[in-house]
């Protein structure tokens, strides 16, 4: 990223900062303000709603206790009478005072008189199931006796006014003890009444407020409704906290109860929010205008940096990037006497230095006689030195941008790559040892010192390291390894060689066979034709050996006449076979300085582990025994059994 992308994501986050802060303000002091308007506007709606069915339940209630406390209702039920029903209880009376339905009930709950104005429900309540007539009338009755409208004794002021939802069908329900004009008599029964709530009540009801009213189909109580008055046994009214529809309107309802705590109606009020879309709008103009005023404040300061800084900055960082290792004549242009024109010039004294410093370098690297290299992460040479060249017969141009697995054998390879992650890991310095290929495809023995390259934060660059030439040594070391472990008169491996190789078979495989050999009469040959012509058979004796055996077959002298033949992971057929093949080829005559020795013939013992034997010593005897049993019988392969 450069320097004015840095600065751009400099700029933005502040520039927005900045935005959210005085959205943030506004938001919180302002729009908040005109929430909390809009908010009390609508409670007044609800209260005025509650308080205007609170007057509609008083004012009924009053109706109801003019006709329960009157002489001629009170003997009626006494003495009921067709005449009064006509005369108080006609239809046109009914729409006059606003009821859609009045019962006398007497003190066992039988209607004594009763008239209806239940017609045309579906047309009253639009868009929503309406019960049959019968079954509402029975369900009136029913829950007013419920609610214990005949709950009366001794008590002629016992009433009802609750809003309820019968049988589906919202209403109020009102009712009075009968009583005498005075309402000092025993009460004889009750009055019930009923206004429905249908749509035309409920649209007048809402003509008289400044919200939409509606009635809710289900009537649950949640957690966070408070209680508007306080719960009596004519029931109670909650009020829901306000919750926002969208950013346009708001709603709130009323819960009215039943006396028994039951919920039976609910209102929904849903207004407007006009403070708050113009809070909005002032806020949005506000911003509009905040956003131009920064915006334009902050082009002009870096207008300003672009002129004064960053062209100046980008120009030095050009020139800097094209200063390599074969560029020492190049130096930074003049800053002027600022901290950036400062910092040109201490950065061109600073390249002079470096300058020196790797003319020194490279005549050092090119003087010694050991290569060194350098490569980066990825094991890419970039860097090798004339003696490294010579070394492997290669020009520098040739290895540089070259992998080094070009100079190592497949297994060699993972194995170095190993130890260079470990270098990288564990910042210690390695040795590897390693034939290295040549340009001409020889291999040459070489040893490196390998290090990481490091910057100044300790972050990985690469690898350096110095290769050296040890193919002198690697050949002294095959020699003495040679001299240890071979016999130097058959060129088969020594009894040392045959002691460590068969402790490693057993350990390593399951099944080990052991060829025990010893040469019948060689004695005769050394006095007859002397020690020259014994050493000439015996090294005869090897090559017939070598030539009979197949890999990984080991053939092993073990002293004087003796030898001895390792076969790993062998069935017996296998052991015998190659037993019988060994009699045949090394009891073959012998020519040897004009003389023919056909005397000498071999006597081969066979030994196995395990079943043989449970150790290598154990073998060892197993077969030697076995080889003087073959010896006794004269020219023959004898395998040994354990007795």
């Amino acid at each position: 990223m450069n320097l004015r992308a840095r600065l751009l994501w400099l700029c933005l986050p502040l520039f927005v900062a900045s935005l959210a802060g005085v959205w943030l303000l506004s938001d919180m002091i302002l729009l908040d303000r005109f929430d909390r308007g809009d908010r009390q506007r609508l409670a007044d709606e609800v209260r005025i709603v509650h308080n205007r069915i609170a007057y509609e339940k008083q004012r009924n209630l009053d109706i109801v206790h003019s006709y329960a406390w009157w002489d001629a209702s009170y003997q009626f039920m006494r003495l009921p009478q067709a005449r009064f029903v006509e005369d108080n209880l006609d239809q046109d009376l009914l729409g006059i005072l606003g009821f859609d339905y009045v019962l006398f009930v007497d003190r066992t709950g039988h209607i004594l008189a009763q008239q209806w104005k239940l017609d045309e429900l579906a047309r009253r309540f639009p868009g929503q199931p309406v019960p049959g007539t019968t079954r509402l009338r029975d369900g009136i009755l029913r829950t007013a006796l419920e609610l214990g409208a005949l709950d009366i004794d001794g008590d002629p002021r016992h009433s009802l006014d609750q809003l309820l939802q019968i049988e589906g069908v919202p209403q109020m329900l009102l009712s009075y003890p009968i009583s005498n004009t005075a309402g000092t008599a025993e009460p004889a029964g009750v009055v019930i009444a009923g206004v429905l709530l249908d749509s035309a009540r409920m649209y007048n009801l809402q003509t008289q407020m400044g919200a939409s009213l509606r009635l809710a189909q289900d009537p649950v109580q949640n957690k966070d409704w408070r209680t508007l008055n306080i719960p009596t046994g004519r029931g109670a009214t909650l009020l829901s906290s306000r919750h926002l529809l969208d950013g346009n309107s708001q709603q709130m309802s009323l819960l009215y109860l039943d006396s028994r705590g039951r919920p039976q109606l609910r209102l929904e009020l849903t207004s407007p929010r006009p403070l708050y879309q113009q809070g909005r709008q002032s806020v949005s103009l506000f911003l509009y205008l905040t956003l131009a005023l920064l915006g334009g404040a902050i082009l002009l300061a870096y207008v300003a940096l672009e002129l004064r800084i960053i062209r100046r900055v980008s120009r030095m960082n050009r020139e800097v990037a094209v200063i390599g290792q074969d560029r020492t004549a190049l130096r930074l242009s003049p800053q002027g006497t600022d901290e950036l024109g400062q910092l040109a010039n201490e950065m061109n004294r600073t390249l002079d230095r470096l300058a020196q410093s790797e003319a020194r370098d490279r005549a050092i690297l090119d003087a010694i006689r050991d290569g060194y290299f350098e490569m980066d992460t990825r094991g890419i040479i970039r860097t090798v030195n004339p003696a490294l060249c010579r070394m492997l017969d290669y020009a520098a141009d040739q290895l540089n941008g070259q992998h080094f697995g070009i100079l190592l054998q497949e297994e060699d390879y993972h194995r170095a790559q190993s130890l260079y992650d470990k270098v990288r890991d564990d910042e210690q310095e390695t040795t590897f040892s390693a034939p290295f290929k040549r340009r001409d495809g020889r291999l040459v023995s070489c040893e490196t010192r390998l290090s990481a390259i490091r910057d100044g934060q300790g972050g990985f660059q690469g690898f350096r390291g110095i290769l050296r030439d040890i193919s002198e040594q690697v050949a002294y070391q095959k020699q003495l390894i040679n001299l240890a472990y071979r016999d130097t008169l058959t060129a088969l491996g020594n009894r040392k060689a045959f002691n460590e190789q068969l402790q490693r078979a057993i350990v390593h495989s399951n099944r080990v066979a052991l060829l025990y050999i010893d040469l019948d009469r060689f004695k005769q040959v050394n006095d007859r034709f002397g020690h020259a012509i014994g050493d000439a058979l015996l090294s005869t004796v090897g090559e017939r050996m070598r030539g009979s055996l197949r890999q990984p077959d080991q053939a092993f002298r073990l002293g004087g006449d003796e030898f001895a033949v390792l076969l790993e992971n062998a069935q017996p057929d296998q052991a015998e076979a190659l037993g019988m093949r060994l009699l045949g080829v090394l009891g073959a005559e012998y020519r040897l300085g004009g003389q023919v020795i056909d005397f000498v013939t071999p006597s081969i013992g066979i030994a196995f582990y395990p079943q043989d034997a449970a150790d290598a010593d154990a073998l060892t005897r197993a077969a030697d025994i076995a080889m003087y049993q073959a010896k006794q019988e004269r020219n023959r392969c004898y395998r040994y059994t354990v007795a």
